[in-house]
C-alpha cells in the first residue's frame, strides 16, 4: 500500500512541476509580449530628438534582447525563486526539530550564502550593463557596415571595417572574461561553504551520537535536509546570474519609459501671416543638434508664398536635410522663427502641422506588402483605383506598374528590392501624393531618374497640384529650373536666393555647382 502511495505522490509532483513549467513561461511570454508591445508604442510618441540622441540601435537592442532577458528572468523568478525560500524554510524546520543546537550551522551556511551571492552581484551588476552598451555599438557597427557594403567595397574598406568591429568584439570579450570569471566564482563558493558545514554537522553529530543525544538516522536526515538546501542554493544563485542581467536590461527599458513624449496635440501659438499668400516664413534662424559643437544651420530667412516653389541646393553637410526636418517640425530651432501657414494661419498644433506636409525621404523606403497597400500607407480612407492610378501618373510609374502581371496588387519585397531605384523613388513619390498636404516635399528624391522623367514628373506635379507649395531638395541644377526660389546653402549658412538665372548670373557657388554639372556650357562661357 505504501509502494501505491508513493507512486501516486510521484505522480502528483511531476503533475505539479509540468504545470508549474507551462504557467510560468505562459506567465513571461504573456509579460515580455505586452512589454514589447508598450515599448514600442512608447519609442513611437518619442520626439526624433530623443530618438536620435538614444539612437536606432540601442533602441532595437532594448525592444528585443532586454525585452527577452527579462522574459527570461520573470520565467525563473517563477519556477525557481519562489520554491527555493519554501524547501530552504522547510528543511530548516525539519532539522530544527531534530536538533536545535545543529540546526544553528543550518543558519549560519544560509547567511555566508547570502553574503557571497549578494556581494557577487553587487560586483558584476556593472559589468553586465557595460556588457549591454558595448553589444550595442556592435549591433550599430554591424548595421552601418551592411548598409555601406556597396561603398566600403567600392573604396576598398573591407579589411579597415573588419579591424573595426574585430576591436569592438575584443573588447567585448575582455568583459566578458571579467563577468564570467567573478560569476563563475559563486558555484564553488557555495560548494566550499556547503561541505565545511557538512563536515561540521557530521563532526557534531558524531559527538551527540556518542553522548546519547543524537540516533544515526537522525544525522542521516540532518544530512539530507542539507543536501536539499544545497540543491535549491545553487539553483538560486545560478538564477540570480540571471537574474542580475534581467535587472539590467529592466532599468535600461525603464529609461525608455521614463522619458517625455511629444505631446502633438499640444497647442501651438497660432500665428497669422503678415501679408498675403504667405506660406512659409523663415526670420533669423539658427539650428544646432544636441550633440554638436557648431550650429548646423545659421542666419537664415526665407518668405515664400502661395503657389510658389522653393529649391534648396548645396554641398554634402550644408545643411539641406536639417532644414527640411525644422520644416516638418521634427526639430525646433534654437535661434529665430520658421513657421507655416494655411488660409492665412499657422497649424494649431503639432499634428496638424506634420499634416500639412507631404515628404518624400532621401532613401526610397517601400514595405513587404503590394503596391496598392504601399500607395494608401496611412491613409484613413480606402481610395479608387482610380485615384492610386491618377497618383502613379503624376509619378511616372503608371507604365512599369500597368506592366506588371497584378498590376496595383504585385507584391513588394521589403524595403522594395524587387524594384530598382528609379521605380522605388516614383512610387515613394505616388505615396506622398495620395496624402493631398498644403506642402510636399521632395529631398533628393529623384536622383536615380534620368532628366527627361524627372521633368516630366515635376511638370505633372505642378499642373495637378497647383495649391501646393512644393520644395525640392536636389544636387542638380537641371532639377530647379523651373522652381521660383532657389535657396544655396554650405556649411549652414545661406549663401544666395533667387530664381535659376539669377543665381547663374551672381553666385559663385551656384554658378560652380551648375558648371560642373554641364562641362559643355562651361566651355562655352570662358
Amino acid at each position: 500500500m505504501m509502494i501505491f502511495l508513493l507512486f501516486g505522490l510521484a505522480f502528483v509532483g511531476v503533475v505539479v512541476a509540468v504545470s508549474a513549467q507551462y504557467f510560468s513561461s505562459r506567465a513571461a511570454v504573456g509579460y515580455a509580449q505586452g512589454l514589447t508591445n508598450n515599448l514600442y508604442a512608447k519609442i513611437m510618441r518619442l520626439s526624433k530628438e530623443k530618438r536620435d540622441e538614444i539612437g536606432t540601435s540601442s533602441l532595437v537592442t532594448r525592444l528585443t534582447g532586454d525585452t527577452f532577458q527579462i522574459q527570461t528572468g520573470i520565467n525563473q523568478f517563477l519556477r525557481l525563486f519562489l520554491r527555493a525560500p519554501i524547501i530552504v524554510t522547510g528543511a530548516i524546520i525539519m532539522a530544527f526539530r531534530i536538533s536545535p543546537r545543529l540546526t544553528l550551522w543550518f543558519l549560519g551556511m544560509v547567511l555566508v550564502l547570502t553574503l557571497i551571492i549578494v556581494v557577487a552581484s553587487r560586483i558584476v551588476n556593472p559589468l553586465y550593463a557595460k556588457i549591454r552598451v558595448i553589444n550595442e555599438s556592435i549591433v550599430t557597427s554591424t548595421r552601418q557596415q551592411l548598409e555601406g557594403m556597396r561603398v566600403i567595397r567600392a573604396f576598398g574598406q573591407s579589411e579597415h571595417e573588419l579591424d573595426n568591429f574585430t576591436t569592438i568584439n575584443k573588447d567585448l570579450k575582455t568583459w566578458q572574461l571579467k563577468t564570467g570569471v567573478i560569476a563563475s566564482l559563486i558555484s564553488p563558493l557555495t560548494f566550499l561553504v556547503v561541505n565545511m558545514t557538512l563536515i561540521a554537522i557530521l563532526w557534531q553529530g558524531n559527538l551527540q551520537i556518542q553522548g546519547g543525544l543524537l540516533t544515526q538516522g537522525m544525522l542521516i536526515a540532518l544530512v539530507n535536509y542539507l543536501l536539499q538546501i544545497l540543491t535549491e542554493l545553487l539553483k538560486l544563485a545560478m538564477m540570480l546570474t540571471n537574474l542580475n542581467q534581467s535587472f539590467i536590461s529592466a532599468k535600461r527599458v525603464e529609461t525608455i519609459f521614463n522619458l517625455e513624449d511629444e505631446d502633438i496635440k499640444a497647442p501651438l501659438t497660432i500665428k497669422k501671416a503678415d501679408q498675403e499668400a504667405l506660406v512659409l516664413a523663415i526670420d533669423q534662424m539658427s539650428f544646432t543638434y544636441p550633440t554638436a559643437s557648431q550650429p548646423s544651420l545659421q542666419g537664415i530667412n526665407l518668405r515664400l508664398t502661395e503657389g510658389e516653389s522653393l529649391g534648396i541646393i548645396g554641398g554634402t553637410g550644408s545643411g539641406k536635410s536639417t532644414l527640411v526636418n525644422l520644416i516638418m517640425n521634427l526639430y525646433q530651432p534654437q535661434l529665430g522663427s520658421l513657421t507655416i501657414f494655411n488660409n492665412q494661419a499657422s497649424p494649431k498644433n503639432l499634428k496638424a502641422w506634420r499634416s500639412w506636409v507631404a515628404y518624400v525621404p532621401q532613401k526610397a523606403e517601400l514595405f513587404r506588402g503590394t503596391i496598392r497597400s504601399n500607395l494608401t500607407l496611412g491613409l484613413k480612407h480606402e481610395p479608387s483605383d482610380q485615384e492610386l492610378w491618377h497618383a502613379l501618373d503624376m509619378a511616372q510609374a503608371a507604365d512599369f506598374v500597368r506592366d506588371k502581371e497584378l498590376g496595383l496588387d504585385e507584391p513588394v519585397e521589403s524595403f522594395g528590392r524587387n524594384f530598382s531605384g528609379g521605380q522605388r523613388q516614383r512610387l515613394t513619390i505616388a505615396r506622398a501624393l495620395m496624402r493631398p498636404a498644403p506642402f510636399l516635399i521632395l529631398d533628393d528624391s529623384t536622383s536615380a531618374l534620368d532628366y527627361l522623367t524627372e521633368s516630366r514628373l515635376l511638370a505633372a506635379i505642378r499642373e495637378n497640384l497647383t495649391s501646393t507649395s512644393l520644395i525640392i531638395i536636389s544636387q542638380r541644377t537641371n532639377s530647379l529650373k523651373a522652381v521660383d526660389q532657389i535657396l544655396v546653402l554650405d556649411k549652414g549658412h545661406q549663401l544666395g536666393l533667387g530664381n535659376h538665372e539669377e543665381l547663374l548670373a551672381t553666385n559663385k557657388l551656384y554658378q560652380d555647382i551648375h558648371y560642373s554639372q554641364h562641362q559643355k556650357e562651361a566651355a562655352d562661357e570662358s
